[in-house]
Formats: C-alpha cells, structure tokens, sequence
C-alpha cells in the first residue's frame, strides 16, 4: 500500500515492453535489471531492513523503528518462563530471529494456555488480580493480557467492560488473600487489559510523525503480550507489527452448498483501508482495502467441514497390480471439485457487496482487484466470473494454480503431492497432536523433497538476490507463531491440496478451451523469473501461458532476477507499473 502511494512521487521511464498490442498474447516481456555498478548481483531495490552479511554469513535481522533516535522493537519474543518449554540450553530467546523459542516455538505455558481455551476474560483477570497482589509482575500482566487478545475472550470483555463494581466483588471472596493487595493488584489487571486492548484495536496508526512516535513509544512501554492462538486467536496483530492505517472487522455470509450442516458460513474477518490523501503534482487519493482471508491473518480460523468434507476433492484409493508379484499402489483420485478454493472466491465478492451494502464503500468506486500467489489465483479466477461488472480491472502476480494440475493424467508420481497434502488435511483434522505445532515449523527448515527439491518451502518465497531474504522468513515465522492453531493447520493443507489440483490450463467444459480464454477483461499479469521450483514453476508456467491470451486485454511482465514474492522484491517498480496499468 505504502508503495504505491510512494511510486506516484517518482518519476517513470516509458515502459519496459518488447511489443504493444492490445491483448496479453502481443504485450508482454521480460524485464531486466541492469542499473547498478553490478548487473550480475539483480540491482534489487531497497529493503527496509536487510539480512546481516557479517562474517561470511548470512542472518535474519527483525525490523525495528526509531524514536528520537532509540531503537525501538516491532517484533516482542515471549519471555523463556512463559513458554511450555524452556530454550535450547546456551542459546538466547529469538537469536537468531524466531528460533529458541522453546521444543513448541513459543508455546505458553499450560496454566496460560488454560485461561486463554476458557475465554472467559473475568477469569483471566480474577487470576491476574491474584497475581499481582502476589507481586508477580510478569505473570500478571500475562493472564490481564489473555482477558482481551483473544477473538471471543475480547467479545466479551467488551460486551462486560469490568470495573471497579468487578474489583469489589473479587474482595468479597475469603480465599483469594488479603484484600487490600487483591483490590490494588485488581485494578492493574484492569489498567493493563484496558492498555492492550486499546493499543491492539488502534495499531500503529498515526497520521503525523509526532503521533507516530507517540503509538511507537506506547507499544515499547507495554513489551510482551500474551496471546495464545491454539486456544483463542487473536483479532488484531500481538506481539508482530500492526497496521499503520485502521483496521476494522466486519462480518460475510458465504454459501457453503456442499456442507453436510449449515450451507451457508458467516466468517468474521479483519480489513484495513489505506488512504493516501493527495499525492504529487496529480492530486490523486487513494484509497486501498486490504483484507484477510478466511483462515488467514486475523481472520476467524474455520474448520473445513463447515464448507465440505475433505472427500468432495478426493481421495487415496490402494489398488494391487495382477501378477506373480502383487504390488499395493495408492493413487490420489481428484473429483475435479475444489470447494474451498470456491468458497475463498465467494467471500471475496460478497465481502465488496457487504461494505457496499453498509455504506462502507461504494463497490462501483473499484478500480482493480489485485493479489499474489493464493491472491493471484483468485484474482486469476475473479477476471472471469459473471455478474461482476463493477470488478473492470486484475493485477496478478505469481499466481498459483497457473500450473497443470497435479490431479489430471493416471500417474501416481505427478499426483503424490496432492495426496500427500490430503493425507495432511486428513490427519490434522482427524487426530491433532500436540506435537503439530513443532512439526510444521520445523518443516520451514526441510528440504520439500529430499534430493529432488533440496530447498525448503520458505526459501523459494523470494529470489537470493532479495537483500531481506532471511529477515522476511524469519518476521513470517514469528507472524505464524501467534495465529497458528489446529484449524489452520487442516485448512493449510486442503487449501495446498486444491490448489495443486485446480488449474487455469484445465480445458472449460462448455467451450473446450482452457480456462484462461474466458478471460476477457483488463489484466496485468506479472512473475518473477526465479519463481520455479519443480512441479510447480510458477513463473515458466506463465510464460507459456501469456503468449496464448489472446482474448485478454492488458500485458503480462516477467521480472528477471526477481522470486515469488515480487511484490517485495520489486515493489517501487512493480508500483509504477500498477499506476500505470490503472491509468491513476
């Protein structure tokens, strides 16, 4: 968002294409990066704080601000107490950034985790209360914290808003110790709920340096929060960076047909809208909405049964070859249906038709739908719906699902992956163990397949060239730390399965062409040639891709030297071009 508003301050060169005509199929190019002393390092663009190259290595560094000169954190590691088990012996909490964070990767302790599975926010605070009366600081401001970090503990936190008549009440009971301590450490549990919730409702917002400082120095002075999201996820950013922009919530009704209960979902999620205000010698305001996804950010997580069961894309069948040697070989057999992928791109639209229907804003204001990756597909699958006139524009990137499927063909080797992540969906859903949590970090660290994908899966989200390469992993994993949980966890996997199995080449059933010919309004289409990795190759798949839309309006830019995310990795240029594409 900041770097769009940015790129309109900058002067643009004509635009990098090789050809000019008016559909995707004779408007697309490759980019290159030649203007710095050293082409063959990628001429990355500035990152805001890049990995340390200090002593041959290379490390994450974890973003921070300034106040008056003073560094200041935007990312608070738990203390090592708080945690259900305790660091790696000689090392130090979160050093390197997101690591030694306990065998659980900050996993609170049991008694934490138990108020926050309660979500019940006067409990929390009756514990806090006795905490700090016993002068345990720390432990209190934990247990206060619990009582408003957590999506239904802060509902009803609230929807109660304790105060003095609560503190009076908790006196009143003989076993809780002396009263004057009790009353005292009631109301510190109250200041530091009241504190935290207010700080996490507003985020980093400020619209001037001075208030600014003063949100960055109000979020230093309140360190460590506790939050559990195995047991209540958070509604706002914790312990992470927040938004500098507002961010509300609002409520979407999304049809689940396929749901063995309920056919329709209402998922609460969490938006931001970024508003520049006038920029430049243009004069123009923009405004963007941002929005988490159902089981994304800090949205609600939702069991995957509440829009289908698993089995409505598949399932692993065990056939045995005839012969002198019986041989078991277990296939993934896909029905074609991909109902959590529908349901992502219905709730994208009926979340435009709900903040059209309140007022919020007006759905024909829409200028483009933009995403990358799960967003891209999706922006992909929204340039072809019907009976969205008021959606007229697509920025695409690194969009999944650009590949072939991994359902089609009767080989068991190409369709492993989607059943692997089935049998993934399948287990986390069915039999959740305590030891899920580590297990899927520590998979950040693995190779994808020994031998023949040797890198791990968060390596391939940027290019080696990107200067915070390692810093944006590590500010990721501690991003995931506090929304991970079970559901998400299950919704992971479905949603990698599906993606996997839906493509964009699939030929349409009514027309018998693939799916991107129905694509017929304005897009800008864009990947980072370095986004391959094998079965998958995102962005070798969109350059064979691009020269056979010929029924879509736009261009389509691979950015040599540049990896999947893109959006970073290039972010003032790839602004410049959306600007550009827009006519803004």
């Amino acid at each position: 968002v900041n770097d769009i508003h940015l790129a309109l301050t900058i002067p643009s060169g004509p635009p990098p294409l090789s050809t000019n005509g008016t559909t995707i199929a004779t408007n697309f190019s490759t980019v290159q990066f030649n203007d710095c002393p050293n082409p063959a390092e990628g001429c990355p663009e500035s990152c805001d704080h890049p990995d340390n190259f200090s002593q041959g290595a290379r490390s994450a560094v974890l973003p921070y601000d300034s106040v008056n000169g003073r560094r200041v954190e935007l990312y608070f590691p738990p203390p090592a107490n708080m945690l259900d088990t305790k660091p790696p012996l000689n090392t130090e909490i979160n050093l390197p950034p997101g690591r030694n964070l306990g065998t659980n990767e900050g996993r609170l302790l049991k008694s934490l985790r138990d108020a926050a599975a309660s979500r019940e926010p006067l409990y929390s605070l009756s514990r806090a209360a006795s905490e700090f009366a016993l002068q345990n600081e720390v432990m209190g401001n934990a247990f206060a914290d619990l009582s408003v970090t957590g999506h239904r503990a802060f509902d009803d936190f609230r929807k109660a808003l304790p105060n003095e008549s609560f503190c009076q009440a908790l006196t009143q009971v003989p076993t809780r110790g002396n009263e004057s301590d009790l009353l005292n450490g009631c109301h510190k549990a109250l200041d530091r709920a009241y504190a935290v919730a207010n700080f996490l409702r507003t985020g980093q917002r400020a619209d001037t340096p001075a208030e600014k400082t003063r949100k960055l120095t109000e979020r230093d002075k309140l360190g460590w929060i506790a939050v559990s999201g195995e047991d209540d996820s958070p509604h706002r950013p914790v312990n992470v960076p927040s938004s500098d922009y507002p961010q509300y919530d609002i409520d979407v009704v999304v049809e689940a047909p396929l749901a063995a209960e309920a056919k329709s979902v209402t998922v609460r999620t969490r938006y931001v809208i970024a508003q520049s205000g006038p920029i430049g010698t243009t004069g123009k305001n923009l405004v963007v909405v941002s929005l988490d996804l159902p089981t994304s950010g800090y949205s609600e997580n939702l069991d995957y049964d509440r829009v289908s069961p698993l089995t409505e894309i598949g399932k692993p069948v065990t056939t045995q070859t005839q012969g002198l040697v019986k041989i078991s070989i277990t296939d993934f057999q896909p029905t074609g249906k991909t109902p959590l992928l529908d349901f992502i791109e219905n709730f994208i639209v009926h979340f435009a038709e709900t903040l059209d229907q309140q007022k919020y804003l007006n759905k024909n204001d829409f200028k483009a739908v933009m995403g990358g990756s799960l967003g891209g597909n999706m922006t992909f699958r929204l340039g072809r719906r019907p009976a969205v006139p008021w959606l007229p524009n697509f920025v695409v990137w690194s969009p999944a699902s650009i590949w072939y499927s991994l359902g089609e063909g009767t080989d068991p080797l190409k369709h492993l992956g989607a059943r692997k992540a089935w049998e993934g969906a399948d287990k986390a859903h069915k039999s959740p163990s305590p030891g899920d949590r580590a297990q899927f970090f520590g998979s950040w660290d693995k190779p994808i397949v020994e031998v023949i994908i040797p890198m791990a899966q968060s390596d391939t989200w940027t290019s080696d060239y990107y200067p915070c390469k390692k810093s944006s992993v590590a500010a990721a994993r501690l991003d995931r730390h506090e929304t991970y949980d079970a559901r998400f966890l299950a919704w992971h996997w479905r949603l990698g399965a599906e993606q996997l199995l839906y493509s964009h080449q699939t030929k349409d059933p009514a027309t018998n062409q693939p799916r991107f010919m129905l694509n017929t309004k304005r897009m800008l289409l864009a990947c980072g040639v370095e986004d391959r990795v094998l079965f998958n190759d995102i962005c070798p798949a969109t350059q064979i891709t691009a020269p056979l839309m010929t029924a879509t309006p736009g261009k389509a830019l691979f950015l040599d030297k540049t990896g999947h995310s893109l959006d970073n990795e290039r972010r003032i240029y790839f602004a410049k071009e959306i600007i550009k594409f827009l006519g803004l």
